[in-house]
């Protein structure tokens, strides 16, 4: 099986997509918050414009490889799909490039009923081998360590994991445990969410590090057991439909706009936060904000509204979150 072996890799739409500045992303380990740093305002927007960055994948997440390359440099890639980020692109799961460094073959690395979710904004992965630590990004998913070795699975304010780079730990407070969970309601949504007040966008942001729209809604209806695809224009195609007067917090609102043939096309989501509010990655070299939607460019754009949350009770989701729109 291979997963990601790096706190949060990207994936690229080609093997030559990445340019000279963006190195410090593919490197294992990654050095994420230096490529950011290093990335200006016309770095960052070539990133969307030029295509160039697909999306983003957290430490130890499954992936399927279907081909492998080597670049001009020499560099070895592996073309994968994603399988937790479903895409119109590929039924198997979003696809892209990443480098081959970044991944690692471990066995039994899925997530599953007894994975640890990180849900504090940043956590650090400490105790792996030979010292070394990780920054992990908010929804980063890790098996919970079986006792042994002398070392306790919950050890007062640690809790022990067992991840594709060796054993280590993550303090008690950052995570979720097996069998918890945060209700899934409009509160809990807006509670994550405005946690991120200010973060700047990226595209393709699919991390703690810098979210674009889609991904930020992606990761948030995540941290509630409400698996949405990646993109926007997929995102559109699921929940039940609502009429935009309609609309109640806890409910995705969508935009569209001309797309270069001049055909109106969905290219923005946020969430809804009720009285006129919505959280939302705004657009590049921008922030995460809350904002009025009356009387904003949004208000004009707005086209659908998805529901996920079940009316008919509080901490209930419409069946399995996705449901077909129109259905």
């Amino acid at each position: 099986m291979s997963c990601v072996g790096v706190a949060v890799a990207g994936l690229w739409t080609s093997p030559e997509a990445p340019r000279a500045i963006d190195s410090p992303a593919l490197a294992d380990p990654v050095l994420l918050e230096q490529w950011l740093a290093d990335l200006d305002d016309d770095t960052r927007l070539a990133l969307c414009q030029e295509k160039r960055l697909a999306t983003q994948v957290l430490l130890d997440t499954p992936v399927e490889v279907l081909e492998r390359q080597r670049d001009s440099q020499g560099n070895d890639w592996n073309r994968v799909v994603v399988p937790s980020q479903r895409s119109s692109l590929d039924e198997r799961g979003y696809p892209g490039w990443i480098p081959a460094t970044q991944l690692v073959e471990a066995e039994g690395c899925p997530a599953d009923a007894e994975s640890v979710v990180v849900m504090a904004p940043i956590a650090w992965l400490q105790g792996l081998p030979q010292g070394r630590s990780l920054k992990l990004s908010f929804l980063t998913r890790l098996k919970l360590a079986e006792p042994g070795d002398n070392a306790k699975t919950r050890e007062g304010s640690r809790v022990w994991v067992k991840t594709s780079l060796g054993r280590g730990w993550l303090p008690r407070d950052s995570v979720q445990l097996p069998g918890d969970a945060f209700p899934a309601t409009a509160a809990t949504l807006e509670m994550l969410g405005r946690r991120f007040d200010g973060l700047r966008y990226l595209w393709a942001g699919n991390s703690s590090f810098g979210y674009d729209c889609s991904g930020l809604v992606h990761s948030l209806f995540a941290a509630i057991d409400i698996a949405l695809p990646r993109d926007a224009h997929d995102q559109v195609k699921t929940g039940q439909p609502v009429e935009l007067d309609e609309r109640r917090s806890g409910d995705l609102l969508f935009f569209e706009k001309p797309n270069d043939q001049g055909r109106r096309v969905v290219d923005h989501v946020a969430l809804y936060l009720g009285e006129d509010r919505m959280l939302h990655s705004p657009t590049n070299n921008a922030r995460i904000e809350c904002r009025r939607l009356s009387g904003s460019r949004y208000e004009t754009e707005l086209c659908a509204v998805r529901r996920y949350l079940d009316p008919g009770g509080q901490e209930t989701v419409i069946p399995a979150g996705t449901v077909p729109a129109g259905t």
